[in-house]
């Protein structure tokens, strides 16, 4: 018989090596999972600004100039921090933030920048899609930036951002901000797969009304993956709950949706799902129940319709090139006799972006908190209306308003980023031959009165003044701002929309109906809207935005493949205990 002082050393040997094995392979993989989405930190640097070199083509680059609004990829090669990628195509994006620049004498166009459009199996550190966005219509160039930092605090999964650089050819191009797609990759970040459906609405159906039972109907859902199967999406069944009642906890993660209505409306993001354009949102479905993901804050700060902007996103004319565009008309755009702009847009160009000054308006400041939308009504946006209609999530989303502007969209916070985000590109605020703004309206934005932390102080200060009954916010019969009554009486939750008539109808804000007689059909040719266009007459902490702290770069799927690879070692341990065990009480004769 083999001594049992041999079977513990064999034992012990195994339990080393168990051990040994515990420590090193999950680290190994975490750390080739990482690999799978470390343009987290490869690309998007808090810290620093990423250069990025574009060599195109000279002749492919002149024809992306003359001819922008057709949005052809070119190939290209782009090197990033000095790692060069071959075989990438590049074209430009945006609607009217597109058709703009295509219209005036600059070329700042936004680039979307495609690592496997010629090659499937190609991406930078595990990014396949970079969005380079030239910061339309924002002096301050960090409206965008500070808002998904807002998103991020308060637990939302939002798109990676960060400035980069951008020279091509050599030449210098402009500070832009880099931006992670929403795709197949965000999701597996973020949601440990990417096996749902992820819908972009936009257009026909955008605003969740119900029209009826046949996904042909809703032209604008937008699918963006699994789009062959769309039979099985509840997305069908979440807009008629919506709309006429039913479980909505079954379709929808209301605590994500809460956390995020509660964050755009203290952004006062109205170029979203609460505005009249009804767009940049996704919904991701994942197991039946959709949760909302948010997109595109140029125009955050109360920069759409607030009292500067020309022509919402989407309505500007995209049917020509620049060498060819017709000759746009200058100054204030002229409707036909008798129709009036709504209140609002005012005929300045958006490529001059709001002044810094325009952004402390009374309008944007005391956006109203209980009837938070703009250019249409509660009603008209079902899936808002529903959560705020019921008393237990309306005390949740003031919770959540109460956070964000106590904890995060404070003076003193977002003074904070914003001066760190002037200390890392200032210099290169200052070299860019193509900023849309002056390197004094940037500065203006960092601090100052006029400034984007001034903004926040002011504005987090009416809504905890809202919260609290001591600011209600009532509409005029006029097209005047909204009015801030100091005297009213607080506010009766949940019957507390501002806007509801004896009928319990919702009125839409005021100045933003369409003129009598308003036939849009009589814009001026090529200004008229898009196809689709139709005026609108889990647990809590444990939203998929929250599976990460801020802080760390915790892959959800790399964590799975540890848990496996150590429940395996565990079990390949136990079989040899079992082995060892069996050997000795045969023997060896």
């Amino acid at each position: 018989m083999i001594s049992n002082k041999i079977v513990y050393s064999i034992m012990a040997g195994l339990i080393a090596l168990f051990l040994i094995v515990l420590m090193v392979l999950p680290n190994l993989g975490v750390e080739a999972g990482n690999d799978e989405f470390s343009y987290e930190t490869k690309l998007f640097n808090d810290k620093k600004v990423t250069t990025i070199n574009i060599e195109i083509n000279e002749e492919d680059w002149a024809d992306i100039l003359e001819n922008p609004t057709e949005e052809e990829f070119k190939e290209a090669a782009v090197t990033i921090n000095g790692k060069k990628i071959e075989n990438v195509a590049v074209r430009t994006k945006g609607n009217s933030s597109l058709t703009s620049v295509a219209n005036s004498d600059s070329n700042r166009y936004s680039l979307k920048i495609d690592f496997d459009y010629y090659d499937s199996t190609q991406s930078f550190y595990g990014l396949k899609k970079l969005n380079l966005n030239n910061n339309f219509s924002d002096t301050t160039q960090m409206k965008e930036y500070m808002s998904y930092e807002m998103m991020e605090s308060m637990g939302l999964a939002a798109p990676e951002h960060s400035y980069m650089y951008v020279t091509v050819n050599g030449e210098d191009y402009g500070l832009m901000l880099g931006v992670e797609v929403v795709d197949e990759t965000f999701l597996a970040k973020n949601y440990g797969s990417n096996d749902g459906f992820l819908f972009k609405p936009d257009g026909t159906g955008s605003d969740l009304k119900y029209i009826s039972s046949d996904i042909e109907d809703y032209s604008g859902l937008n699918p963006k993956t699994n789009e062959d199967n769309l039979d099985q999406s509840n997305i069908l069944d979440m807009i008629d709950v919506i709309n006429n009642g039913g479980d909505i906890e079954k379709y929808i993660d209301v605590d994500n949706m809460l956390r995020y209505f509660a964050t755009n409306t203290a952004l006062v993001s109205m170029d979203s799902y609460q505005g009249m354009m009804k767009h940049n949102y996704y919904l991701y479905e994942e197991d039946g129940q959709f949760s909302i993901i948010p997109w595109d804050y140029n125009m955050a700060f109360g920069g759409f319709g607030m009292g500067g902007m020309m022509m919402p996103e989407g309505m500007a004319p995209s049917e020509f090139s620049k060498k060819d565009k017709p000759d746009m008309p200058s100054g204030e755009m002229q409707l036909p006799e008798g129709q009036e702009m709504p209140e609002g847009f005012k005929g300045k160009n958006m490529l001059d972006g709001l002044t810094n000054e325009e952004i402390m308006t009374d309008e944007a400041i005391n956006f109203d908190i209980y009837n938070p939308v703009q250019g249409t009504t509660l009603e008209d946006r079902p899936l808002l209306n529903a959560l705020l209609e019921n008393e237990e999530y309306l005390a949740k989303y003031e919770k959540y308003l109460e956070e964000v502007s106590t904890k995060y969209f404070t003076e003193e916070n977002v003074s904070s980023i914003t001066k760190e985000v002037s200390a890392t590109i200032l210099t290169y605020v200052e070299a860019d031959p193509s900023k849309l703004g002056t390197t004094e309206q940037f500065l203006e934005g960092v601090s100052g009165e006029n400034s984007l932390a001034a903004f926040a102080g002011a504005r987090s200060d009416s809504i905890l003044k809202q919260l609290s009954g001591e600011l209600v916010i009532e509409k005029n019969a006029t097209k005047e701002d909204p009015v801030a009554d100091n005297n009213a009486e607080p506010k009766e939750f949940p019957q507390n929309q501002s806007t509801q008539d004896g009928s319990g109808q919702s009125e839409k804000p005021e100045g933003m109906n369409p003129p009598e007689g308003f036939d849009p059909s009589n814009m001026p040719e090529g200004m008229n809207p898009p196809k689709g266009f139709i005026p609108d007459t889990m647990p809590e902490g444990m939203g998929p935005g929250q599976m990460r702290d801020a802080g760390e770069n915790v892959d959800p799927v790399s964590s799975m493949k540890s848990l496996a690879l150590t429940l395996g070692s565990l079990f390949i341990l136990l079989l040899a205990i079992f082995g060892v065990k069996k050997f000795n009480r045969r023997g060896l004769r």
